[in-house]
């Protein structure tokens, strides 16, 4: 029997691309190709080289095979640059070649439904889209795009469960049953409020729109009061901090950015697009404040590349790298 093999992790497979990208673009100085090695010796990453070697090999119509391993994020469609040699043959045959490497790449990036997760979901939402859902006691909860939760309402208490994404809370009043939303081994509970939380892989942040919450995480709770935030889980809880930006912002299909890093920016964004998305090198790093329209994320991609002077490499819609 064949061993699976286990995705690659997503800054494994950006960094991979990233050296790729030098090499055949002949952008690498004798440093640049000592450092190369160096990063090879890792049997990690030298594996994630051949594989995204192998991948331009099978968008060059070479035979085919399974090559759904890369991590799956979102991805914007915009000007396409030489993506090593096999892109570069690629790049000139138009509808076809576009065509095609769409179809290739809805294996690499892996479009199959989370049966898991919809096992154990009361509702859920999709890549880019959002809804909106009325509990049985009245309480109003909105989804962001690809978030699930599960209910587990009984005679004395009122819970949600997190287990995917974000959702804006507006819950109706009833002394007799606490509203509880258990995310990330920490939990929120409403004291009479509206309040977002959003899953951030190993730890939760909840942001108060109005009134205050009690947060529990790590043994201990605190009061998180309208306009402020805290991060909490099994193992940490931190604030009550001050929020930044609109925390509701996305129920309204925006994304408002205050001085965070790109990196962390494109990822949100990227979470209301299908695909793969990555910043690479100094340019994740960099500051950014803003308002981007989350129901047209490639537009939001394009500008961002635009106003930072960025450069970008692209495969039809499914894949995209920007760097400096």
């Amino acid at each position: 029997m064949t061993a699976t093999r286990q995705p690659m992790a997503p800054e494994i497979a950006a960094a991979a691309a990233d050296w790729i990208v030098r090499r055949d673009g002949d952008r690498m100085t004798a440093e640049d190709e000592q450092a190369f090695a160096l990063w090879l010796a890792e049997p990690a990453h030298s594996d994630a080289v051949a594989r995204l070697e192998r991948i331009w090999e099978l968008l060059d119509g070479e035979e085919d095979e399974p090559v759904a391993e890369l991590p799956r994020q979102r991805v914007a469609r915009g000007r396409t640059r030489a993506f090593g040699p096999h892109w570069s043959r690629w790049s000139g045959r138009g509808a076809l070649a576009s065509g095609a490497v769409a179809a290739a790449l809805a294996l690499v990036v892996g479009a199959a439904q989370d049966w898991p997760m919809r096992m154990r979901a009361d509702h859920m939402t999709g890549i880019g889209e959002r809804r909106e859902v009325m509990l049985s006691d009245g309480s109003v909860v909105q989804l962001d795009s690809g978030s699930a939760i599960a209910l587990d309402y009984t005679g004395s208490r009122r819970g949600v469960r997190l287990l995917a994404g974000a959702a804006m809370f507006n819950v109706a009043p009833d002394p007799a049953r606490p509203f509880t939303v258990d995310a990330e081994g920490g939990s929120v509970t409403a004291l009479g409020t509206a309040f977002a939380v959003r899953d951030e892989g190993g730890r939760a942040t909840v942001t108060v729109t109005r009134h205050s919450v009690r947060v529990e995480g790590a043994g201990r709770a605190a009061v998180v009061g309208e306009g402020q935030r805290a991060d909490f889980g099994r193992t940490a809880l931190s604030g009550p901090l001050p929020a930044q930006g609109d925390a509701a912002a996305w129920t309204r299909g925006r994304l408002v950015v205050v001085d965070r890093p790109l990196g962390e920016v494109v990822a949100q964004i990227g979470r209301y697009r299908r695909g793969y998305v990555a910043v690479t090198g100094p340019a994740a790093a960099i500051r950014v404040s803003g308002v981007y329209d989350l129901d047209r994320p490639l537009a939001a991609f394009n500008s961002i590349e635009k106003s930072l002077g960025l450069s970008s490499l692209r495969l039809s819609d499914r894949f995209i790298i920007l760097r400096r």
